[in-house]
């Protein structure tokens, strides 16, 4: 469940909720748009005023509807009404969700494909003195209804309007092979398509499950206006106008239909037998850069040369300490299916690790860093549902617990770092582990960390999960990050954090590492570090193990039980 997180004024006078509407055909709506309205109210917005559409839509005779029914999309309509079954659009009865608002039938005219409201109802919903009112019927709205409240008239779009007008949702993502699927929330104005953006969230395409893919895109839209609401209290707000002029999709014909079907089996079998049959295998190399990070690709490095067919080395982190180098890295092992922490020392050329964290959890991502003189460690072990802290001793090379940061988050990759005054924690969650970024800060680095007014503050599954530790250029600030689009551990962005604070994130991304087809590890790279003049980086390709498939096989298993 979402926690609330409550802004306060300098003064620690609370801001103030927002007072919203919705526009709706019915009492019965699909299951995501109920959750939306729940989440709202949840968090403290009063729902005051529910618009109903009394309009009476004429029905043509049976004859008209046979001469003008659209036989050529007849399979898609079969398959739309019969088989096709997401959760998230179950019709949901909301009678008790809106208890207590001001239920009002709402008469419009219809011209062309546009609604307009009458005078009269204009006045009547501006009276509500409502903050924003959400769409979830009408169809395409225009006019002074459109000024009826403070923030305006809000509605969804659960494709990149950049690239997909139109519709259905997600499907055209589905059929291309996109490598991620945009949702927005706009406000709307009185040109089609031309909505303000208001958030923007980028998600991953589920290749082999359509059904699943658009229940992922509605589920996690539902978030979209509670992200836009603590914007607008915080006062972080950005928005632009959509100039979009990509092309108008529609419902598919009876011939796409079809390629669509094969698609779907096709994919279903692929994903399942791949899943079985081969098994990521990273590497790990290193090169002296003298401090420059335009030395960026994973071909050029020296490999790390080991002979193992049970394990492999991943997410490389390196740093130097009283004139010693030291290289972290997570080594995954297929028999026993989950990783442990080791090291090894550049004065040994880093061929000799040693074991550092290993027990029942499965250990990833070292992140290590000094303060006050001290190298520590937060791994990341999402299992344990905790965020710990280790002390690394450079004589016997061991761990030793410190103290959990952080506990009840299933943290994914957590980093954190010193900026003006405050320590900051950022990760993602094992939910999502590669589109939701959160951060917490705290004012001493064993201290109580309290969690960002806006988190998550950014969904972004080409750049939320960390991909390394931060570091500063100059005065900026940048972040590594993973893009984790067409699949998990694609290519590394290097983000710049714009901005900073208890109230707001953001950044842009200023460079992009990916991996060189000729280094051999070329499916994948997700992790960048460097100290001083050394940089690390990991590499990824597909191998078959017969370790890897006994463990692939007893995960489905359990996912099946």
């Amino acid at each position: 469940m979402e926690k609330r997180f409550v802004l306060t004024s300098g003064t620690g006078e609370e801001k103030a909720d927002f007072r919203f509407g919705l526009l709706l055909n019915g009492n019965t709506i699909e299951a995501w748009q109920a959750e939306t309205i729940r989440l709202l109210k949840e968090d403290g917005h009063q729902l005051v005023f529910v618009g109903i559409n009394a309009t009476c839509q004429k029905k043509g005779s049976l004859t008209d509807k046979l001469i003008n029914y659209p036989y050529s999309r007849l399979l898609f309509r079969i398959w739309n009404r019969f088989i096709f079954k997401p959760s998230a659009k179950n019709p949901t009865n909301v009678t008790s969700l809106i208890a207590g608002a001001s239920v009002i039938p709402l008469n419009t005219t219809v011209k062309g494909s546009s609604t307009y409201f009458s005078d009269t109802d204009v006045s009547m919903v501006k009276s509500f003195a409502m903050d924003f009112i959400l769409r979830f019927g009408f169809n395409i709205i225009r006019g002074s209804i459109l000024d009826a409240a403070k923030f305006g008239i809000w509605s969804f779009h659960h494709d990149d309007e950049m690239k997909y007008r139109g519709g259905p949702p997600g499907f055209w993502e589905f059929m291309k092979k996109e490598a991620d699927n945009g949702v927005i929330l706009q406000r709307l104005t009185n040109q089609l398509d031309k909505g303000v953006l208001l958030q923007k969230n980028w998600y991953p395409v589920i290749y082999h499950a359509y059904t699943a893919h658009l229940n992922q895109l509605y589920n996690e839209s539902t978030k979209l206006p509670l992200q836009y609401c603590r914007q607008l209290q915080s006062g972080e707000v950005t928005e632009t106008q959509s100039a979009t002029k990509a092309k108008i999709y529609h419902p598919p014909g009876n011939l796409k239909m079809l390629h669509y079907a094969f698609l779907a089996v096709y994919r279903r079998i692929s994903f399942h037998l791949k899943d079985l049959l081969r098994q990521e295998d990273w590497h790990i190399g290193y090169e002296d850069f003298h401090d420059n990070p335009d030395c960026l690709s994973n071909d050029i490095f020296q490999k790390i040369n080991r002979s193992s067919r049970t394990t492999y080395l991943a997410d490389p982190f390196i740093i130097s300490h009283k004139g010693e180098t030291y290289f972290f890295a997570e080594e995954f092992d297929y028999k026993k299916g989950k990783g442990k922490l080791v090291v090894a020392k550049k004065s040994e050329d880093f061929m000799e690790f040693y074991t550092i964290l290993e027990d029942n959890h499965h250990y990833s991502f070292p992140f290590v860093f000094e303060n006050e003189g001290n190298l520590f460690v937060i791994p990341e072990c999402f299992e344990s549902g905790e965020v710990k802290i280790y002390q690394f001793d450079t004589v016997s090379l061991k761990l030793s617990f410190v103290q959990t940061l952080l506990k009840g988050y299933a943290a994914v990759d957590p980093i954190v770092f010193r900026r003006d005054g405050r320590w900051w924690l950022l990760f993602t969650l094992k939910s999502m582990p590669s589109v939701h970024l959160y951060v917490f800060y705290a004012e001493s680095l064993f201290g109580e960390y309290k969690p960002h007014f806006n988190n998550p503050v950014k969904s972004d599954i080409r750049a939320a999960r960390n991909a390394g530790a931060a570091f500063v250029k100059g005065s900026k600030l940048f972040r590594p990050a993973q893009d984790c689009s067409a699949h998990y551990g694609r290519a590394v962005n290097i983000c710049e954090i714009t901005a900073l604070s208890e109230n707001s994130f953001s950044e842009v991304i200023s460079k992009r590492i990916e991996p060189i087809n000729r280094s051999g590890y070329s499916t994948g790279l997700h992790t960048y570090n460097f100290s001083e003049s050394i940089c690390v980086v990991d590499g990824k390709r597909y191998i078959s193990t017969w370790y890897g498939f006994l463990h692939s096989l007893k995960k489905k298993i359990s996912r099946r039980k």
